[in-house]
């Protein structure tokens, strides 16, 4: 029998795009009183149909099914998690729309598939009406509605037209673990024209580099004497320990950094 979903774990992220600055980002259960939050972020996909409508007091009631994403404090994303017999779903995807680009939303998600995965459960369930390519990036593949647990089926609108996908659920650390073995992130390495896909068993980025073949810097493996910073181009990247040394704008420490996103990296 899966274990109870409320049980998920608090977990702090530290990302960067760069410099001296970076996110602190909270994934935790949520609380009665992030409904407001909750209701907002969600408002503007309600609106165009991504979503479906809920009234805000509905967040207040299912604030326990939720868990929510906090950047330096304020809830930036959330999303529910239910249990069906032997499967998870995963409902209500939303994150601040001044915060796209930062890769929440694929942090949000796998930390959500992480905690269903700790829930007990083997599987993991979304139903998408607009957005299922973006789902199959991290793979879920459409599944027959047929097959679901017939408390999930009693729950099913055909009026609203959405797919159902499922993929196995996985475990890890935190959602930034969780997320490599969900997708291939692509790490460019610009100055030698080197293209690999991110190997999650790595701590780091600098080893990578060095046994893909790219020259690197590097003394502390720390991130204390900012040897190993390189300018990052694109993307954004966590911290895994906080780095105690100030990259210079734009700059991120190879030593004690993970990609979140496809990187372009000035090596």
């Amino acid at each position: 029998m899966p274990i109870n979903l409320n049980t998920s774990k608090v977990i702090d992220v530290a990302l960067s795009r760069g410099g001296d600055e970076f996110v602190d980002v909270r994934f935790r259960r949520a609380r009665v009183e992030d409904a407001e939050a909750m209701y907002r972020l969600s408002l503007p996909f309600m609106d165009t149909g991504q979503l479906l409508v809920r009234e805000r007091a509905l967040f207040e009631t299912l604030s326990e099914d939720f868990r929510v994403l906090e950047a330096d404090g304020e809830v930036v994303g959330c999303a529910g998690l239910r249990g069906f017999d032997t499967l998870a779903e995963i409902y209500n995807v939303a994150v601040d729309e001044n915060r796209h680009g930062l890769g929440l939303g694929r942090l949000l998600l796998a930390s959500m598939v992480g905690a269903a995965h700790a829930g007990g459960y083997g599987q993991v369930l979304v139903f998408s009406k607009t957005t299922s390519a973006w789902f199959a990036r991290y793979g879920f593949r459409p599944v027959d509605s047929a097959g679901l647990p017939a408390a999930r089926l009693a729950l099913v609108d055909p009026a609203r037209e959405s797919v159902a996908l499922g993929r196995a659920t996985v475990g890890g650390y935190d959602g930034v673990e969780v997320l490599a073995a969900l997708t291939e992130l692509r790490i460019t390495f610009d100055r030698s024209s080197a293209e690999f896909g991110w190997d999650g068993s790595y701590d780091s980025l600098l080893p990578f580099a060095d046994d893909n073949g790219v020259e690197t810097k590097s003394l502390c493996w720390a991130g204390v004497c900012g040897t190993c910073a390189v300018r990052l181009k694109r993307g954004t990247v966590r911290y895994h320990v906080p780095p105690q040394g100030d990259p210079d704008e734009g700059e991120v420490l190879l030593c004690i950094s993970q990609p979140v996103t496809d990187l372009v990296l000035d090596l």
